[in-house]
This record gives C-alpha cells, structure tokens and sequence, in this order.
C-alpha cells in the first residue's frame, strides 16, 4: 500500500467527522437562508455602510494582533529554540499555562488591570506620569491587548517547532562565510522559518476573526466585531437570515485571506522543497 493510500485513510475519520458535523449543517443553513430570503441579506450587508465599517474594524484588530503576536512571538521562540538553559522549561509551562484559563477569565483580568480605577492607571498616576486616568476599557485597543495576550502562545508554538528543525550549522556556516547577525537572520533563518510565521500568522488571524469573548468584554457593547454581530443579530434583532449571512460572509473573508497567503508563497514552498511529492 502506498504512502498516499496511508494518508488517506489516516485522514479519513477526520473527514468524515468534518463532513458531518461542519459542512452539511453549514451548507443546510446556508440554503435554508437562501430559499427564504435569497441573496437579500448579503445585499444588505454590502450596501450598509454600518456593517462595512465592522468587516474593516474586525480585519484591522485581527491584522494588527497577529502582527504584533508575530513581532512578541517570534524572539522568543528563537530563544528557546537555541537556548539549552533549564528556563527553556519554564518558558515553556508560562506559554502553556494560560490555556488552563479560560478566556472569560483571562478578559475579566484585563478588566481590572485597564479600567479607570484599574492597576495599569493607579501605577502611572503613582509614578506621576499621568495625571487622569487613561480611557483604554471599552476602546479597540483594550481589545487588541486581549487578543494578543489570547493568541500568542499559538504564535509561539508555530515558531518553536520550525526554528528548533533549523540546523544551528547553518548559521555557523553563515557566519564563516563573513556574515554578520544581522545579514544571517534575514538571508537565513528568517526565509527558512517562513512555514511557522505563515502558519502561526494565519492561525492568530483566524482565531481573532471570529473572536466574540475578548471583544464582547473589553471593548464593550458600543464596540463590534463580526463575531459580535452574529450573536447580536440572534439575541437582540432575531433576524436569523443576517445572522447568517454575517457569519457566511466572515468564513468567506478567511478564506480569501487563507487562499491569498497559500497562493501568493507557493512558489517559495516549492523552492524551500514544501511542494515536492512524496
């Protein structure tokens, strides 16, 4: 049996799992929305400034997190990638450990460190460098603070793995040939860890995509998101067809993004050797 076929039904649970319990009710919703509304709500949405200015404001946080996840993330995962220190393991249960807590928690927490009266605020006015409290609760910034303190450990673990398969010789060699730190990151290990920055890239902004939590709590209900949307759509307005549309339209952008990123670094994969076939 070839390796192909191995794969395949290695997989195969998976998929059918997928199948049932991801795709057909999705397809069933999707049609249930369309034989009564037709394509009416998803009109609605693309005429309705209110809900374009949403789709922007949830594609700027989610873009700005991951990017800022990638900027925190990828140092630390290059240092415990090369360090042989016994911290390695204690960085390693800090990264782990919030995923122990929930995400209401860990949203309830950034409540009270950003509010008015909050830790951030009394600190500063303490030390005298400001003298009202700052307003970040309930703004897009708190958001972005939650989602990055949510989703970096997933950047991390993306990076970790790819930088610790890079062979430190490589660097070595980089450096014999003349080239300094600097020149040796960016001509070596940056393009040979591409595949963990685009996965860990594409995971945080998915995940921030459809975050409800964070944004639900730290921005407040005057803040929305996609996400946001939806379950306000069904809780508040009980427009179901919206709802749908809303969320089919969210699934739609991520993927476009997915297919634009998979697209647009194909070549270098085949070049690195991710395109062979087995």
């Amino acid at each position: 049996m070839t390796k192909r076929k191995h794969a395949f039904l290695l997989a195969l649970p998976a998929a059918l799992a997928l199948l049932v319990f991801f795709m057909i009710p999705m397809l069933f919703i999707l049609a249930k929305t369309l034989l009564t509304n037709g394509f009416s709500d998803f009109a609605d949405f693309f005429t309705d400034s209110f809900y374009l200015n949403i789709l922007w404001t949830t594609v700027r946080v989610s873009l700005v997190s991951t990017l800022i996840s990638l900027l925190l993330g990828y140092p630390t995962a290059y240092y415990m990638a090369r360090t042989h220190s016994k911290l390695k393991n204690v960085m390693m249960v800090v990264i782990l450990f919030p995923f122990l807590v929930s995400a209401v928690v860990r949203s309830y927490g950034w409540m009270v460190i950003l509010g008015s009266n909050g830790l951030l605020n009394q600190l500063l006015q303490a030390l005298g460098l400001i003298s009202q409290p700052l307003k970040i609760l309930n703004t897009e910034t708190a958001v972005i603070i939650g989602m990055i303190h949510l989703l970096i450990p997933y950047m991390i673990l993306s990076l970790v793995g790819i930088l610790q398969s890079i062979d430190p010789n490589v660097e070595y060699a980089a450096y014999s040939l003349g080239a300094n730190p600097v020149k040796t990151f960016t001509k070596v290990i940056f393009p040979l860890s591409l595949p963990g920055i685009i996965s860990g890239c594409v995971l945080v902004f998915t995940m921030s995509m459809t975050s409800y939590v964070t944004p639900k709590l730290l921005g407040g209900s005057k803040f929305r998101m996609m996400a946001t949307m939806v379950v306000q759509e069904i809780n508040v307005n009980f427009d179901w067809g919206a709802a749908s549309a809303i969320s089919y339209i969210l699934l739609a952008v991520i993927l476009v993004v997915q297919v634009v990123v998979v697209l647009s670094t194909s070549g270098y994969m085949k070049r690195m050797g991710g395109g062979k076939n087995a």
